[in-house]
């Protein structure tokens, strides 16, 4: 089955489901090899989706324009209120349309207000004080539409209340309009929040969430 999303000359071709990290997703331009990619694609099993290719905004641009970069929002319910993890921006480099950490992406860590911490990392732990190819410094660079961004997230986590943790990637296009790209509700790869931020995943619910995992 294929689910169609817009209408453009540029799209991104990938599988629904049982698929991370930037695998399987294919950007294809042109009507006629999308078409094409379509019928391939027809006759394998499995339900894929197509989104069309949007421009992200401007801030996000800056930092590297190949890709378009997406924030990882983990949004939990706990004692009745929805919290977030805090967020990493994922960013592309060297030429990829990809931003996904195991694609050879980046990310770093982003405060509530929207300041990028002053060093990204890949998954392997190397650290980049500016990008490698804009050379956009991180240190000081401010995304100010991050405290709108979260309380989307938060919004979007009560439409599925049954959900007790969910990771979105999300993104802006150049309108400033929030986009969801994906809802992940199985492995929430937790791991690169913590790491561009520093410190763990649930704050102060820590040691309750601990101890709920423990009598589980």
């Amino acid at each position: 089955m294929i689910i169609l999303m817009g209408g453009g000359t540029e799209a991104i071709i990938k599988p629904v489901q049982d698929t991370s990290s930037g695998v399987g997703v294919e950007k294809i331009k042109g009507i006629e090899a999308i078409k094409n990619n379509l019928q391939e694609k027809a006759a394998k099993k499995g339900t894929y989706i197509v989104q069309e290719c949007i421009t992200q905004n401007e801030q996000l641009a800056m930092l590297y324009s190949e890709a378009v970069n997406t924030f990882r929002v983990i949004t939990y319910l706990w004692d009745g209120e929805v919290f977030h993890v805090p967020l990493a921006l994922r960013i592309g480099q060297g030429g990829s349309y990809l931003d996904n950490a195991h694609a050879g992406g980046m990310f770093i860590g982003v405060n509530d207000l929207g300041e990028l911490n002053d060093e990204a990392f890949t998954e392997f732990g190397k650290r980049y004080k500016e990008h490698p190819d804009t050379h956009t410094v991180f240190k000081g660079y401010k995304l100010n539409f991050v405290p709108e961004l979260i309380k989307t997230a938060k919004k979007l986590h009560l439409n599925a209340p049954q959900l007790g943790i969910i990771s979105w990637d999300l993104t802006v296009d150049q309108n400033g309009v929030f986009v969801l790209i994906e809802a992940n509700t199985r492995g929430q790869s937790i791991w690169f929040p913590q790491m561009a931020n520093g410190m763990g995943a649930f704050g102060k619910n820590t040691a309750e969430i601990l101890k709920f995992i423990a009598q589980k």
